[in-house]
């Protein structure tokens, strides 16, 4: 076996020590053993070859045995030396003494000084030693002995082979050397580090040291937290590392004259890369900086707000008074600080009101009493209240005082901080006039008539008077509107208004609900309703009389008369909405009765609204039952021949019969019902045209299908009806929806968008009773319409009536001009169609021609009528 390359040991003093006691055991089996050793060790620890020669010349047995024990004891070491073929082992009184051993237990074997050590270290040192032997591997370990005695004890075991000339192991040998107070001392410092880490890491703030180059050396948990960043990241960098430049050299030259003047330095700046303010106080020592860091950014924070605060009051608009209050003046504070505005809006100087109650500022003493009184139960308050200006006048203000308390007990301090409303004050009253009173007449509106409404009846019930209500509609008002302008609409109200206002008397209220609709109220009218009624008639006979005369509107005469409800009231009645539905009914009742004239209230109205309601019950009953039918009402053109008709829902009531749609249709609008009632007429006439589509005498005929305000408005009738047609496979342009003009009274984008979506569907749409509803030449050009019908209110007079005959011929000739179709409905006799017909009516309806029948009727009836015979009808 050759011997492998020694390893000596890497510290030179125990190089030293291993080449001595190599030295020093091979002496100690003679001089022979010492030149056979001394050959290798000298070669594999680099030994000089004197040093080899002296121990040579003087291994004498006994001089050789003192320095061996010399030396063991001065180095707390000792010597042992195995035979691996055996395993016999030698030691030296030093390896005995380190091992604890005494005089009377020398070791023999390699055993028994395995034994002398931990379990853990057997294993280590055992596995060692095979390496030894085998590879020639060095042996170095730091092992724990088994002593009995309290306090453990290390050692620290060297060890090598010995080969002869021929590379053959010879032995092992090595040392054991005490190194418990090492290993306490190694203890004790990491004892001592970690004590101090645990110090350095309890630092609430920011704490890191620096060497003289400014680089972190340590940094507790806290500074990791401050900066964003680990341990890790910081050690070895310098404090400004990521800082940016301008921030890097004022941190160089202020950490660098700490490190020279070995003065402490203070210094605060932003560290843009951490978006905060950093106080930072720096501590030389011989090492490098002790540095504190701590976040300043609240506090800069405040302090700029401080200087913007000081700066904006100063400066503000808004009035600031801060008063403070003094035990020597009682309950009352003083002012002790005002800002220019208020010296801008009150006319005094500070000089003048420094010291003082704010009681000279105040309009009404009171007030501020009760603020203050306020301000003891809350710490913050708010008004509005009137300031005395010096020169005199005062001006509004809206005021917010704020309590500072000095201790738990009691406030020291009032900041109060006002600002002018006069303006909104002004404006306040004029927003007040405008929610209270109608902006066209400037009456009362419904809003203040309601109130004193219901004052009166207070008034009435305790004193036992009686009063009225009269409700006034104008007749026609929407054919002037619309064929006049609004404007003229506008000014014909105006002067009504001011008539009705000088027909009663003072204490009368005449108030306008909107439209063409006004309320008169009086009261006091008397103790008995005999009294009352009569004295009501003669004031509503008055205001017939004031409205009946022309009305002079941009130099021509205009004239319009009322239609009036009244009804008479003691107190007795709870609700005032009752009252003007009472006046309501008996409006309507007396348009009904031919309009320009007075109708009382009764209860024989109050039973036509039951009425109502229980149609609006049999209606619902004849829905699920399915009571409805549709008839259809023939439409010819100027050659008498038929090209559609108009489909027209009726009612057969099992009691009532057949019920037509002006006793229901009213009904069904307000209960919601027309909604379902619509969209049934809208499909039963796809139906129709679908059937008819399949036969040459009908396919040709289009139905006209009347929609309601409120079918039209819901949000899903144009899908329905895109439904109804895609079901049916109808051409759509053969389904025409006729519209009422009451449509067009409001949201005409709304409705304007939905007609477009109609028309591009290709449905066409016309204008139903054209001439009584809101229409005007405006709106009307920017409908896609296709057809106009006149109202058969004008077509009845239209021989006898110059006016509707003027406004038939108007509504034709619009319709021509905009390439309109026109419609005459309600034609009865040939004169009619021919009168019409002369000024350009392209298509008439009427019972000259055919009545509403039902299908199986209209089919019978187009089959077997020529066209002819509806022109000699």
């Amino acid at each position: 076996m050759n011997a492998p390359d020694p390893n000596p040991p890497a510290n030179p003093l125990d190089t030293a020590r291993w080449r001595d006691w190599t030295l020093l055991l091979a002496s100690r089996r003679g001089p022979a053993a010492a030149t056979d050793l001394a050959a290798p060790a000298a070669a594999s620890l680099t030994v000089q070859p004197a040093l080899v020669r002296d121990l040579e010349m003087s291994a004498a047995p006994g001089l050789n045995e003192r320095r061996l024990n010399l030396v063991e004891h001065t180095a707390a070491v000792g010597c042992w030396t195995i035979d691996p073929s055996n395993g016999q082992l030698e030691h030296s009184v030093g390896c005995a003494v380190v091992l604890g051993l005494t005089s009377a237990s020398p070791l023999g074997t390699l055993d028994e000084l395995l034994h002398c050590f931990a379990p853990m270290a057997r294993v280590q040192l055992r596995q060692q030693l095979e390496r030894c032997t085998r590879h020639g591997t060095m042996i170095e370990t730091q092992a724990q002995l088994l002593t009995p005695g309290s306090n453990p004890k290390w050692v620290r075991t060297l060890g090598h082979a010995v080969y002869d000339g021929a590379g053959q192991l010879l032995h092992i040998e090595g040392t054991v050397q005490d190194i418990s107070a090492q290993k306490q001392a190694q203890d004790e410092a990491v004892r001592l580090a970690n004590r101090l880490a645990a110090t350095l890491a309890s630092i609430s703030e920011a704490f890191v040291t620096l060497d003289r180059q400014c680089c972190f050396a340590y940094a507790n948990q806290e500074s990791e937290r401050l900066l964003q960043q680990t341990s890790a990241d910081m050690l070895g960098r310098p404090l400004w590392h990521g800082m940016g430049p301008v921030l890097e050299q004022r941190l160089r030259l202020q950490l660098g004259r700490a490190l020279r003047s070995k003065h402490r330095v203070e210094l605060e700046d932003f560290f843009p890369s951490l978006g905060k303010w950093l106080e930072l106080h720096a501590y030389p020592f011989a090492e490098g900086l002790t540095v504190y860091l701590r976040d300043v950014t609240e506090r800069r924070r405040s302090q700029e707000q401080l200087l913007l605060l000081q700066t904006s009051v100063s400066r503000l608009n808004d009035i600031v008074v801060i008063a403070e209050l003094c035990a020597d003046n009682g309950p009352e504070p003083l002012i002790v600080f005002v800002n220019d505005a208020f010296e801008r809006h009150t006319g005094y100087s500070r000089a003048e009101v420094l010291g003082q109650s704010p009681r000279i500022l105040l309009e009404l003493d009171d007030r501020l009493q009760d603020l203050l009184s306020h301000l003891q139960q809350v710490d913050q308050a708010r008004t509005e209240l009137r300031l005395q200006r010096k020169k005199g006048g005062s001006f509004w203000i809206e005021l917010e005082v704020m309590s500072v308390q000095a201790s738990a007990e009691q406030a020291r301090h009032w900041v109060a901080v006002a600002r002018d409303i006069t303006q909104r004050k002004n404006a306040e009253d004029m927003i007040r006039h405008m929610v209270l009173y109608d902006a066209l007449t400037d009456l009362p509106n419904r809003q203040l008539l309601l109130d004193r409404l219901q004052k009166a009846l207070t008034h009435c019930a305790r004193s036992g008077q009686h009063g009225a209500l009269m409700f006034i509609d104008l007749d026609h008002f929407k054919v002037i509107n619309d064929t006049l302008g609004h404007h003229i609409g506008d000014h014909l109200l105006q002067h009504v208004a001011k008539r009705l206002t000088q027909s009663v008397r003072k204490t009368d209220t005449v108030a306008r609900l909107g439209g063409d609709e006004f309320v008169v109220m009086a009261d006091d009218l008397g103790l008995d309703r005999k009294t009352a009624l009569q004295k009501a008639g003669a004031l509503t006979e008055k205001v017939l009389n004031m409205l009946r005369d022309p009305f002079q509107l941009a130099g021509h005469q205009h004239f319009a008369t009322p239609s009036i409800g009244v009804t008479v009231f003691d107190g007795l009645q709870r609700e005032v909405g009752e009252l003007l539905k009472q006046a309501d009914l008996a409006m309507y009742q007396a348009k009904s009765q031919g309009r320009n004239a007075v109708c009382f209230f009764d209860p024989t109205m109050q039973a036509t609204m039951s009425a109502s309601a229980a149609i609006g019950a049999d209606l619902r009953m004849g829905l699920r039952q399915q009571q409805f039918e549709v008839h259809y009402q023939p439409q010819v053109d100027r050659l008498g021949e038929v090209v559609g008709v108009e489909a027209l829902l009726r009612w057969q009531h099992p009691q009532r019969g057949l019920v037509r749609p002006n006793d229901f249709i009213p009904v069904a609008e307000d209960t919601g019902l027309i909604l379902p009632l619509g969209q049934w007429v809208v499909q039963t006439a796809c139906e129709q045209l679908a059937a008819w589509a399949h036969n040459s005498s009908t396919a040709h005929l289009s139905i006209s299908v009347n929609v309601s305000v409120h079918q039209f408005r819901h949000p899903d009738f144009v899908d329905l009806v895109l439904q109804a047609i895609e079901q049916t496979g109808i051409r759509a342009p053969q389904l025409k929806l006729e519209l009422t003009e009451s449509l067009l009274a409001d949201r005409m984008e709304i409705t304007i968008q939905k007609m477009g979506r109609l028309r591009a569907l290709g449905v066409t749409l016309a204008i139903d009773d054209f001439g009584v509803g809101y229409s005007s030449l405006s709106c009307l050009k920017r409908l896609p319409l296709s057809q106009l019908k006149i109202d058969k209110g004008f077509v009845a007079d239209v021989l006898s009536d110059p006016h509707d005959a003027a406004i038939a011929r108007v509504i034709i000739e619009l319709a021509q001009s905009l390439h309109l179709q026109v419609v005459a409905e309600g034609v009865e006799t040939r004169e009619q169609r021919d009168f019409l017909a002369s000024q350009g009516c392209e298509y008439f309806q009427g019972h000259l021609f055919a009545p509403a029948l039902p299908i199986k009727q209209l089919e019978a009836f187009l089959y077997s009528a020529p066209s002819r015979r509806l022109l000699q009808a």
